[in-house]
């Protein structure tokens, strides 16, 4: 729908439709109050990008995938390709096969986020090591909307390290697929991590249900950070 109106590059802010369309949906998001939700009854939208480096400074995203979860059961998925405008790391690609003949012909992010946005806009973000795709993720908001997403959001490491393992450590998404016997198809890709990552964090709360009864109580588990 929102990619035929644009083209590569900026909006024009304040008097495009659609820019105002995304601005508007991550402001309204930015000021929800997901805190006093009861975890069976909010939304969960688990989050991943692929990018064509790790230096979120010249980094552009590639790959973006959003999985959505409610009573702990995977009820939709978003996934895209993205033409990043630029080349993509040889070593980038060596982690997660996206080359830039597999993107060429894709959408620019400028086409892709209205939809994104939209997608999550009714969800707690949740991500392993999130922080990196988060800031991805608004950095690229605010070089083509002149937004960001400003709301806090759960990583499962944090979830895993500080409210069931009781101890200050950090620990890969493949050492948590292991403990919670969950199979990942297409790994490193955006939506197989993505699925993946929902699967451990639908098990890991059910886990931890008995004590954690609303989001609050989830951020509550890694506040010092995020």
């Amino acid at each position: 729908m929102f990619g035929k109106l644009f083209k590569k590059g900026k909006t024009d802010f304040y008097n495009d439709p659609i820019c105002n369309y995304v601005v508007k949906i991550c402001e309204t998001y930015n000021k929800t109050d997901f805190l006093n939700r009861a975890i069976f009854d909010v939304e969960f939208c688990v989050v991943d990008t692929e990018t064509t480096g790790l230096d979120i400074n010249t980094a552009k995203i590639i790959n973006l995938a959003a999985v959505k979860i409610k009573g702990f059961k995977i009820i939709d998925y978003y996934n895209v390709f993205i033409n990043p405008g630029k080349s993509i790391d040889p070593e980038s690609i060596k982690w997660h096969g996206i080359t830039d003949e597999m993107v060429k012909d894709k959408p620019f992010v400028v086409e892709v986020m209205p939809e994104f946005v939209k997608f999550i806009r009714k969800s707690v973000i949740v991500g392993h090591h999130i922080r990196f795709d988060v800031d991805m993720i608004s950095k690229e908001l605010t070089e083509t909307f002149g937004c960001a997403l400003k709301q806090k959001y759960l990583d499962t490491m944090f979830i895993y390290t500080r409210g069931i393992a009781k101890k200050d450590d950090h620990v890969g998404l493949d050492f948590l697929l292991d403990l919670y016997k969950v199979k990942c198809n297409s790994r490193h890709t955006a939506l197989g991590d993505a699925m993946a990552t929902a699967e451990v964090f639908n098990k890991m709360v059910m886990q931890i249900s008995d004590t954690c009864k609303t989001v609050r109580d989830l951020y509550e588990l890694h506040r010092e950070q995020t």
